[in-house]
């Protein structure tokens, strides 16, 4: 039910949630534009909470295509702890066979480093596809509304949200 525009992914963005992200995180999907009508995504996204990490969903904005998703799926936990890298490398290997989905990990060393780790993830999808398209910005969702769309995100969901 929240109507607040996407947040546009910047450095600032980036460096609110650097916490989540240095200690590495994966990107996984958007292998298809037509993912999400085949339900691909919300079955990743299930995977995802039931294995019990913790991630981001980003929107990938591309003219003509509208938006792509992908998920920076975090080392950490639904109770926030830090987990060992190499169970979320496993498991996105298995998630990539599973889905036939594009993965990056991605063991950053600097928050600057982050967008230019998505943007090139972006890039390889879509030439992958042989779409001319590119992504025109990076989107969060936005920040909940109301601690019922709080609790629900970041308990139920185990999605980390910007708090602005």
């Amino acid at each position: 039910n929240n109507k607040q525009p996407l947040v546009l992914l910047d450095e600032m963005i980036v460096k609110n949630l650097w916490s989540c992200l240095q200690h590495g995180f994966v990107l996984i999907g958007v292998n298809d534009i037509d993912c999400v009508e085949k339900g691909v995504i919300k079955e990743l996204q299930t995977d995802i909470i039931e294995k019990d990490f913790r991630y981001i969903p980003i929107f990938g904005y591309c003219m003509n295509k509208g938006y792509l998703l992908t998920f920076a799926v975090v080392n950490f936990n639904k109770r926030k702890e830090q987990c060992d890298f190499t169970t979320l490398k496993s498991f996105v290997s298995e998630m990539s066979v599973k889905y036939q989905q594009k993965v990056s990990i991605c063991e950053v060393s600097s928050c600057t480093s982050v967008i230019s780790l998505i943007d090139a993830f972006f890039e390889d999808c879509l030439k992958e596809n042989g779409l001319p398209h590119v992504c025109r910005g990076y989107y969060l969702n936005p920040s909940p509304m109301s601690y019922s769309e709080r609790y629900m995100r970041d308990m139920k969901m185990n999605e980390i949200f910007i708090d602005i």
